[in-house]
């Protein structure tokens, strides 16, 4: 008996991984001083601007090369602010410049919600009306904050999430109103910025499925709307072979597509968990073991890992140019910015974990 429960007291203190106390962003803010920016530029769902302070909000994009707003819902003084922040950034001249990213959520602020794709009545009109009002917002506010800095600060990514729409299998004229309506919100977007990069959350990916083979294949996009990548979600990060696979399965349809670029959305300290009763559901706090963010952190940053005689073993990471995070950093997910040092500290070679 004695042996017994010394084997448990033992033992118990590795059960307790997952609810230790997040640290402290005093904590976190010291280890992020000691590391070097990523070799990708990592936007990111909205920051929490008011959660974050200067000092955090500077580490982190020096970091990651960018400061993600929400093309929503920004401010002129979260505006202002993000552009300073790059501003005192560039100053040092990094190899990449830090920049903005915006997100938008297109198609689902002012299009009838019940409506189909070929409907082009007064809410389509609506959606890219505000589309339009929300971008030259950007622009001129930029542009004034710019100005008023002394700075040449631009907006380098908009990051598009439309999950409203699904395809048909058999009614083309459904389909070719979905691409008409993506291609409209990526035109405007290129009128009002020539130069910037877009994403579309999800196009072309596959995910674990209820199929035969257990893969499925994103069901948002036609493929043949304007695009500069395929995207894809890595929000099982403790899975490994998921992960990969999730990568590598989405990089192979890129191909077959012509596209050479692949985007992951990336759940640190968060993600889809297994449940008994469903396949799995999507925890915001999720605080699984810290090696899992750092090797996720070494594999797509590092060329080592992306190289084509290793896609097989690991995934042609090589194909992300680009990264970004989901959920948003600092905010949700109590163990987020620990898992972000684990994440850079992996990318930079850095062989042990923020504990």
């Amino acid at each position: 008996m004695r042996i017994t429960i010394l084997i448990l007291l033992l033992v118990a203190p590795s059960l307790a991984v997952g609810h230790d106390p997040a640290p402290t962003d005093e904590q976190v803010l010291g280890w992020l001083r000691e590391l070097k920016p990523l070799p990708k530029v990592h936007y990111s769902w909205p920051l929490p601007f008011a959660k974050l302070s200067d000092e955090l909000l500077m580490e982190y994009a020096r970091l990651t090369h960018a400061v993600s707003l929400s093309g929503e819902w920004a401010k002129p003084e979260e505006i202002d602010r993000a552009v300073l922040i790059c501003k005192q950034i560039n100053l040092n001249k990094p190899k990449i410049h830090a920049s903005i990213g915006i997100n938008h959520s297109v198609w689902h602020r002012r299009f009838g919600k019940d409506l189909p794709p070929t409907d082009t009545g007064s809410t389509h009109r609506a959606e890219l009306d505000y589309l339009k009002q929300r971008m030259d917002f950007f622009r001129d506010t930029i542009a004034a904050s710019n100005q008023k800095h002394s700075s040449d600060v631009d907006v380098s990514a908009i990051l598009f999430d439309s999950e409203h729409f699904h395809v048909s299998k058999d009614d083309a004229k459904w389909n070719q109103a979905i691409t008409d309506k993506y291609n409209a919100a990526y035109d405007m977007v290129r009128e009002v910025f020539p130069g910037v990069r877009i994403e579309w959350y999800a196009r072309g990916a596959i995910h674990p499925g209820a199929s035969q083979t257990g893969w499925s294949e994103s069901t948002y996009f036609t493929l043949d709307e304007h695009g500069d990548s395929f995207g894809c979600s890595l929000y099982q990060v403790p899975e490994i072979g998921y992960t990969r696979e999730i990568f590598r399965r989405t990089a192979d349809n890129a191909q077959q597509h012509g596209v050479g670029e692949v985007t992951p959305w990336i759940a640190l300290a968060s993600g889809y968990r297994r449940q008994t009763d469903k396949y799995h559901e999507f925890s915001q706090a999720w605080n699984y073991d810290l090696i899992y963010s750092w090797k996720l952190g070494a594999e797509i940053n590092l060329p080592w890992y992306g190289a084509e005689e290793r896609r097989q073993r690991f995934a042609p990471w090589n194909k992300s140019k680009i990264a970004i995070f989901y959920p948003e950093p600092f905010g949700r997910a109590p163990h987020w910015g620990q898992h972000f040092v684990a994440y850079v500290r992996g990318a930079n070679g850095i062989k042990t974990l923020p504990e």
